[in-house]
């Protein structure tokens, strides 16, 4: 069965039941196309997104103050058997990515274009479209579509991919999605393509309590000119919605026989403690898999451990090791297996932050008697919450310092206020009609840090200022006056 439509029945079925079985290590794909967004999956699971286990984003930082948003991520492979490439990730001024090009490196240490994606986004922020290429004979070359159709809540309600093959766009996969009154997601209808029709292959259907909380979901295989049942996944949730069991059935015989069963646990802050994952065998439950998580006292998890049952009992798999800094920004994801009676470091992932938590540098390593630049997928970060997973980056990103710093304050009007010139060595001037004779309005500079640099009074509608003394480089300019606020990037060459 295609990768696809086995992607299909995860998308329906497992998305609440997140298996409590030992998690799979970050997948080493051969450099090329990933999709990376906030907090957006296209592959979009057979549930209204706002109940999809996805990473916790926490509001440490008050979003409604400031968002970070990249003008630039650079990804690079510079270690390895295969060819070391770059991957740079444009970024418009909603923080979506318009363009990702993956260029390789050549004897003479040059790099030339490879492969390149292009997104286009509604006014909502919706993703619309996407189109992959690939260079050839020093031209860029179709590769793959995909095309999204929302309803007016905003949820993904179509999906349909097509290749370029012999010249001509050709039927891929197409998913499509029905939500109720309530907005839950309860029918999922995957298609398959052939020549210019799209054929019926797998059906989920969904049902919800009176909480909105998922119940079931069965999954139908179209056979033979109609649906046949194949699949039955059911729900229990505590009163805080938390999943507590996903038993998962299979069709035989025409009757449901049961397959798997994961069991949680929580506790009174909602974080998860443990993950049971069980097989059916012989009409009883066999143990298959345990995991189990500690969290500091900010809620952050610093330890998930992993056993499998063998023999009777249960053996130490391996676990993932997290460390935080004060800010509780993520330093490090360390993978270990149990060997030899001892901890034995595998893959690390590697980050460094701003002072407002925000992505700055991510590393992927490899322990070989020592860290060592190995490729994996990384994430990237805003306002202490995860933003972005680069998944096929090769072993490092960077943002580049042109990233800008946007404040979302009420009544920003960005026309009222100009900043010239720019760029500058010396002098400065902010104008403005809101910094009239006899207003409260202040400027403040900062550094790419977000540390303070000067602070400057306004009371006339131009205001002149020295910045001769700065050090070269980007620096961010806050204007505050008659009930506004305006960021500017300044550059000081």
């Amino acid at each position: 069965m295609k990768t696809h439509i086995l992607l299909f029945s995860f998308l329906c079925i497992f998305t609440f039941c997140a298996h409590a079985q030992a998690p799979q290590r970050h997948a080493f794909l051969p450099a090329g196309f990933e999709r990376i967004d906030s907090y957006f999956n296209p592959t979009q699971p057979g549930f209204k997104p706002d109940k999809m286990v996805i990473p916790a984003k926490r509001n440490m930082f008050n979003p409604s103050s400031s968002v970070w948003k990249w003008d630039t991520i650079l990804c690079y492979k510079t270690t390895g058997s295969e060819p070391f490439y770059r991957i740079t990730r444009k970024y418009n001024s909603s923080g979506d990515s318009l363009v990702q090009l993956m260029e390789l490196i050549q004897s003479n240490l040059i790099y030339v274009n490879s492969a390149r994606e292009s997104f286009t986004f509604d006014s909502a922020g919706n993703w619309l479209s996407y189109l992959s290429e690939k260079w050839e004979n020093n031209a860029w070359v179709n590769q793959l579509t995909k095309k999204f159709v929302y309803n007016s809540n905003g949820d993904m309600v179509d999906w349909k991919t097509t290749y370029w093959e012999n010249n001509r766009w050709m039927n891929g996969w197409h998913y499509y999605w029905h939500f109720d009154a309530n907005g839950l997601n309860d029918t999922s209808l995957y298609q398959d393509g052939l020549d210019s029709l799209w054929v019926n292959n797998e059906l989920c259907i969904q049902s919800y309590d009176t909480n909105g909380y998922a119940t079931s979901a069965v999954v139908s295989s179209w056979i033979n000119n109609g649906w046949a049942l194949f699949k039955l996944v059911s729900y229990t949730n505590n009163s805080n919605g938390d999943l507590l069991t996903c038993l998962r059935q299979v069709w035989e015989n025409s009757s449901w026989v049961n397959s798997s069963l994961s069991t949680m646990t929580y506790d009174t802050a909602g974080n998860r403690l443990s993950g049971l994952y069980q097989l059916w065998l012989n009409n009883a439950w066999e143990n298959n898999s345990l995991s189990s998580y500690l969290y500091d006292g900010n809620g952050n998890k610093i330890l998930d451990q992993n056993w499998d049952w063998s023999g009777g009992s249960w053996s130490i798999g391996f676990r993932y090791v997290y460390l935080y800094d004060t800010r509780n920004n993520m330093l490090s994801q360390t993978s270990q297996n149990w060997i030899n009676s001892s901890w034995q470091n595998g893959d690390m992932q590697h980050y460094t932050y701003d002072t407002l938590g925000n992505s700055l540098t991510g590393k992927y390593l490899h322990w070989y008697g020592g860290w060592q630049p190995y490729d994996g997928g990384l994430s990237v970060f805003s306002n202490y919450q995860w933003d972005v997973y680069a998944h096929a980056p090769g072993h490092r990103y960077k943002t580049v310092l042109d990233s800008i710093l946007v404040f979302t304050e009420p009544g920003l009007k960005q026309e009222q206020v100009t900043l010239y010139p720019n760029p500058s060595h010396s002098m400065i001037y902010i104008s403005s009609p809101a910094a009239s004779a006899g207003s409260q309005g202040s400027l403040t500079l900062y550094d790419l840090r977000g540390q303070l640099v000067l602070t400057k009074p306004l009371v006339n509608e131009t205001t002149g200022i020295d910045i001769s003394g700065l050090n070269p480089g980007v620096y961010f300019v806050r204007f505050s006056g008659n009930r506004m606020t305006r960021i500017m990037k300044l550059v000081k060459d």
